[in-house]
């Protein structure tokens, strides 16, 4: 796949560098205190009302959808959202990363989508900004990942509505991380099922579901690795824009990627025993055929050298006159095979 890269052009410049569709965004507005709550939906940037931000409220843009320049230029021109930052917003490879600008703070972020039909874990880029009374948050995919969040909001559970926009950022980076687990133990379901067919049916595995879950790995771990550091840059930033409150459950959330990482790194473990296992098994059964058919040969060798004995053409064979040759020598045949059939197994090479 060719990745759209900007080349040549200024820092700053908006370059969507995925796949343009015809879906159109959509963009989740929510407004919030401990006593109030509004929500508002639209999905046309003309609709979209910017709102002056309120340190007593706070306010949630979700942007579904990144292939909309104009719209993703409107929101982030009404915040002050540095030029560097937006142009990171649109690129979709970009990997994860933490900057604090003068009046917020950027983080770009990998949330994950698992197939279970194509076994494939589908990535998709994440990017937050937030500063007084407010946080930006932009999907790439239109799928609603923070729906959960937004009924936690909504309902008033936990103390979410008690706290400003560092504390919705924690909680959006909350939900993105609690998403790993999931994806994580959908791949060790998967290397269990892969384990179980190799162990019963080594013929019946697909050799891609190997490598797909390899590929799988790698993309959670690429992932996770750069976000402990994001998490860490967060964490001991100095910003007024972060509460002291909110950094033990930054910690908390920094301990869970930890947890993602070595339990990737621990499947990757697993996945290598199950290669090593199912070269093991295809070379033991390949075993087992050749010895079959050693065998085999092994028996017809002294057939075939009786067979070849008699049929030579000699005029004097004393046998070949014998009016019970041939039964005497068919029974010599069986005889030798039943022999040898019963040494083998003696020697438990059947």
């Amino acid at each position: 796949m060719v990745k759209k890269r900007k080349i040549g052009l200024p820092p700053g410049t908006l370059v969507y560098t995925g796949n343009k569709t015809d879906i159109p965004i959509s963009i989740t507005y929510l407004e919030y205190d401990e006593q109030n709550y509004t929500a508002e939906t639209y999905n046309k940037a003309q609709q979209l009302p910017i709102h002056q931000s309120n340190e007593a409220i706070v306010q949630w843009y979700d942007i579904r959808g990144l292939h909309d320049i104009n719209l993703i230029q409107k929101v982030a021109d009404s915040f002050g959202v540095h030029s560097l930052a937006m142009e990171d917003i649109v690129d979709i490879y970009k990997r994860p990363s933490y900057v604090e600008y003068k009046n917020g703070h950027f983080i770009s972020i990998k949330s994950f989508e698992y197939n279970s039909q194509l076994n494939e874990v589908k990535p998709q880029t994440i990017s937050l900004f937030f500063g007084k009374g407010f946080v930006l948050s932009f999907q790439e995919h239109e799928d609603d990942v923070f729906n959960i969040l937004r009924d936690r909001i909504a309902n008033s559970k936990g103390r979410i509505r008690q706290r400003g926009s560092d504390y919705l950022t924690y909680a959006i980076i909350d939900v993105i991380v609690d998403r790993y687990f999931h994806v994580i133990d959908k791949v060790e379901e998967t290397l269990e099922q892969i384990e179980n067919t190799i162990n019963n049916d080594v013929d019946s595995i697909n050799k891609g579901q190997l490598q797909a879950t390899k590929v799988n790995l790698i993309k959670i771990r690429k992932s996770v690795v750069p976000l402990r550091e994001v998490l860490n840059q967060f964490i001991r930033s100095e910003s007024e824009l972060i509460d002291p409150n909110t950094e033990q459950y930054l910690r908390d959330v920094y301990d869970h990627t930890i947890q993602v990482v070595e339990s990737t790194d621990s499947l990757r473990d697993i996945l290598g025993g199950l290669q090593d296992l199912y070269i093991s098994e295809i070379s033991l059964k390949m075993n087992k055929i050749m010895q079959v058919l050693t065998i085999v040969t092994a028996v017809f060798v002294p057939l075939s050298f009786l067979t070849g004995l008699y049929g030579m053409n000699f005029e004097v064979i004393p046998e070949l006159k014998h009016p019970n040759g041939y039964f005497i020598l068919l029974g010599a045949m069986i005889v030798i095979t039943i022999g040898m059939f019963w040494w083998f197994r003696k020697k438990k090479w059947l």
